[in-house]
């Protein structure tokens, strides 16, 4: 006989070999000893926890001549002819690749036939939420009354995708991810018996790349005892990092310093590294998302509390507070919601190394940095309003220093006002500008529309005709198809909208507008420049500090 994976020959053949999953074993154990046995079952959990081994020993269980303590006792001839798998009382059927109606249909007419040698005929259905819902329509009678013989055992990662009118008629029992502790000794059973020398770090990043899932650890103890053998040595920290394509924790730490301490070329340097050293980027921002989550809840948890969060030692819990206090809560999180936004980003990306070092440089720069740049962007939205005369004295404040004060004082602060103020065009240039930017945010529902629209120039706006200008040497294609009645007619709903009276729109090409069209820009032009004159004279005055610009 070839060699067996791992994951085959450690397949639990008795509900004692389980682990992590004890609520569930012990209440199917009851079950069998008691003798009351459901008509249908749905296990459900991630990869890995158990779901369909479960299933055959508790199809073996129910069938057993002379169960142990709820357990198949394996000598039967039930037992023995179950184990073989040359037994007709147990069918095994896989709803990914048999998921239409025919399928059921046939399993409907088998159902009607007795079981062999055992009590019960066990129809264990994997990945059940694949059945189509014709599939699952006609599951359903047969599912709600079987004959008295039939138990049926669904399993699914997604029970979420099945119907009410299942679920409804199954016993639901949920696997749990397994604990790494409970993992990394189930794997050492399995060295024990190979005499394989492993350190307890290599199996602690076996157990936590498995992410809860058992089927998943021996896979990868699989592969990391392959390198082993080649390499001569037993299965080391390194070894299983190099095989996962994983960052070990001292770079991690190191890359985190980098980023704490705003040292951009230090950090793109060690991604250099990475990159040389054959890693994966995809799993190199996981694992830095990690650590960044690991130095968030150390921060927030403590010492204490971190190393059961974490599941890790009382030493890395140290480390990661120590790191963690560094910086401030603000900043871990800022960053974490950056790296994990890279992740997405890299899904798209033709270079993912780009969207890591862009990531990276971000994380870098100090929170002060970040701030003024999101002021910076506010002030220049602010002066961009101005410009348009669409910026004046808010009305509410005119309105109580008019009934506050005396009328001739009233009379002399509103002349006082500083003359960018008292003086903002009142126009239709400003509100022209302002319902093409809303029209404009309104067509980005359609992104090809809008990608032709917004290279475009709003010319002007007269009567409730809207005119864009392009480019005399690229711009004809654009003002052929937005010149489309369909096109046209849509550009046109999404100015009407914004406006809020009826609005027609024309694409035309640079240098053929109308002259009144023309007199239109030149007047909006010069409404701008007159707008930044007297703005700049407030500024001079006062100081652009001193200046606060309320919304009219």
């Amino acid at each position: 006989m070839g060699y067996q994976a791992l994951y085959r020959r450690y397949r639990p053949a008795r509900f004692d070999d389980f682990v992590g999953q004890e609520a569930v074993i012990r209440t199917l154990r009851s079950q069998v000893m008691s003798g009351r046995i459901a008509h249908a079952y749905l296990f459900c959990g991630t990869r890995g926890t158990g779901k369909t081994s479960t299933a055959k020993v508790f199809a073996r269980a129910v069938n057993c001549e002379h169960p142990d303590r709820g357990e198949p006792c394996g000598e039967c001839a039930a037992c023995r002819a179950l184990s073989a798998e040359s037994s007709l009382d147990i069918l095994e059927i896989d709803a990914a690749s048999n998921n239409g109606v025919d399928e059921i249909r046939d399993l409907r007419e088998k159902v009607k036939y007795p079981p062999q040698s055992g009590r019960y005929r066990v129809y264990i259905v994997d990945e059940v939420h694949m059945l189509s819902q014709g599939a699952f329509n006609a599951l359903l009678k047969t599912l709600e009354e079987p004959p008295s013989y039939v138990v049926f055992i669904l399993a699914t990662t997604e029970p979420q995708k099945l119907p009410a009118t299942i679920l409804s008629r199954c016993q639901r029992f949920d696997f749990r991810r397994i604990p790494s502790d409970q993992i990394i000794e189930r794997l050492r059973v399995a060295l024990d018996e190979g005499n394989v020398q492993a350190e307890d770090a290599a199996l602690s990043r076996i157990a936590r790349a498995a992410e809860g899932g058992m089927r998943d650890a021996w896979s990868i103890m699989d592969m990391c005892l392959g390198y082993a053998q080649e390499d001569g040595a037993g299965l080391t920290e390194a070894l299983v990092l190099r095989v996962l394509g994983a960052a070990d924790k001292g770079f991690l730490f190191d890359f985190a310093d980098r980023l704490i301490d705003a040292d951009a070329p230090g950090a793109l340097t060690m991604v250099d590294e990475m990159m040389r050293a054959g890693r994966e980027v995809q799993v190199f921002v996981r694992d830095v998302s990690a650590h960044l989550r690991a130095l968030m809840l150390a921060d927030v948890c403590g010492e204490e509390h971190a190393a059961q969060l974490l599941d890790t030692t009382q030493e890395d819990a140290l480390a990661y507070v120590q790191q963690a206090r560094r910086t401030s809560h603000a900043r871990l999180m800022r960053m974490l919601d950056l790296f994990l936004a890279s992740e997405t980003d890299m899904k798209w990306a033709a270079q993912p190394r780009f969207a890591l070092e862009t990531a990276t440089l971000r994380a870098c720069a100090p929170e002060e940095s970040v701030q003024v740049e999101a002021l910076t962007a506010r002030i220049d939205e602010l002066e961009r309003r101005l410009r348009e005369g669409v910026v004046a004295v808010a009305p509410a404040q005119k309105r109580a220093r008019a009934e506050t004060a005396p009328a001739g004082e009233a009379g002399a602060r509103e002349d006082a006002q500083p003359a960018a103020m008292a003086e903002a065009p009142k126009g239709p240039a400003p509100e022209a500008e302002r319902i093409w930017q809303d029209a404009l945010r309104a067509l980005k529902q359609k992104p090809q529309l809008f990608g032709m629209v917004r290279f475009g120039r709003l010319a002007g706006s007269k009567n409730g005709l809207f005119t864009a200008v392009y480019d005399r040497a690229t711009g004809g294609a654009y003002v052929k198809m937005l010149s489309m009645k369909d096109k046209n007619e849509q550009v046109a709903a999404a100015l009407t909208a914004a406006a809020g009276y009826p609005c027609t729109f024309r694409a035309a090409i640079e240098g053929t507008v109308a002259e009144s069209d023309k007199a239109v820009l030149r007047a909006q032009q010069e409404a701008r420049e007159q707008a930044q004159n007297n703005l700049n004279k407030v500024f001079d005055a006062f100081g652009r500090e001193n200046v606060r610009v309320l919304d009219e």
